[in-house]
């Protein structure tokens, strides 16, 4: 019997994670269609994001634990650390992963993104003396190797993506890391769903200074409406409300992994939405990253 509970644990834990990992490559997947067919920008998309999921998370914060809706702001101390996870994680994750799919496509975007584990892993090694295993540096890379073929196709003196995608996507990545990295120990003290919502408000203000909501560039009409309306809702806040129950089922380990729904989703609605030129070797490249980085997040998870 008890296995039984376990093993539905598990079930519900895993459909929760690659649930929010298929609406996470929806959301990308609209960001795209955005691009082309309105002509909007990555600024006005992540300011729009950032305001609408926040409201959201603090108003699902609110309902669950009214008593500690501003237990976060009574100390001081908080604020370098909160302030820092919205500016350097939130805002800078949600804009770079928006400017590599203005740039470039979906797919793309987020395989290179989903390489964020590996720039955890350097963090690690390099402010807390945590030396990798020969297995984890081998991981890292096979999955460099697998950015190297999806970017070149093997050739050194062509590149398959442009440049400013490559760097908002390797910054997107980057961005994973702080995200994840910066808000540890405020998450001994405040729930998630708390903390990531006054991280998106605080991010969509500094956002708004720069592309307010207000400043429309492209035409309002039902469809476009609709599509920034479900970035920010099915792409935002209801997949970290689940990636959050998540959680609460199975290990972050379980959960690194059936998130790679993500990915390979957005690999999928790339050949299907955009007739994207996704040949052999650039499916194959794309497999050897998930791949690597899924037994990255194995190994590392043995040392924790």
């Amino acid at each position: 019997m008890e296995n039984l509970k376990t093993s539905k644990r598990v079930a519900i834990g895993t459909l929760y994670a690659l649930s929010a990992g298929v609406m996470w490559a929806i959301s990308g997947t609209l960001g795209q269609i955005f691009f082309e067919n309105y002509h909007g920008n990555a600024l006005w998309i992540t300011s729009m994001r950032l305001v609408i999921a926040s409201f959201i998370l603090l108003f699902v914060s609110f309902k669950s634990e009214p008593e500690r809706f501003f237990d976060i702001w009574k100390d001081k101390r908080n604020y370098p650390t909160l302030f820092f996870y919205a500016i350097g994680g939130v805002l800078f994750v949600q804009l770079t992963y928006y400017l590599c799919i203005q740039h470039s496509n979906v797919a793309t975007a987020t395989v290179i993104q989903f390489t964020g584990p590996i720039f955890i892993m350097l963090y690690m090694a390099i402010f807390k003396r945590k030396s990798p295993s020969v297995l984890a540096l081998l991981y890292v890379f096979l999955a460099m190797f697998g950015v190297f073929l999806m970017i070149t196709h093997g050739k050194l003196d062509t590149m398959t993506i442009t440049f400013p995608a490559l760097l908002f996507g390797v910054l997107s990545a980057v961005g994973v890391a702080t995200y994840s990295i910066a808000p540890k120990k405020l998450l001994q003290s405040y729930s998630a769903v708390n903390l990531t919502g006054w991280g998106m408000l605080l991010a969509g203000i500094v956002m708004n200074i720069a592309q307010p909501l207000w400043r429309v560039d492209f035409k309002l009409e039902i469809v476009s409406i609709s599509l920034a309306l479900g970035i920010a809702v099915l792409g935002t806040a209801i997949p970290f409300l689940f990636s959050m129950k998540s959680v609460t089922y199975v290990s972050a380990l379980v959960f690194s992994v059936a998130s790679a729904s993500e990915p390979i989703f957005a690999a999928i609605l790339s050949l299907i939405l955009f007739q994207s030129q996704l040949d052999f070797l650039t499916l194959s490249s794309m497999g050897v990253i998930i791949t690597s980085v899924l037994l990255l997040a194995r190994e590392e998870g043995k040392v924790k």
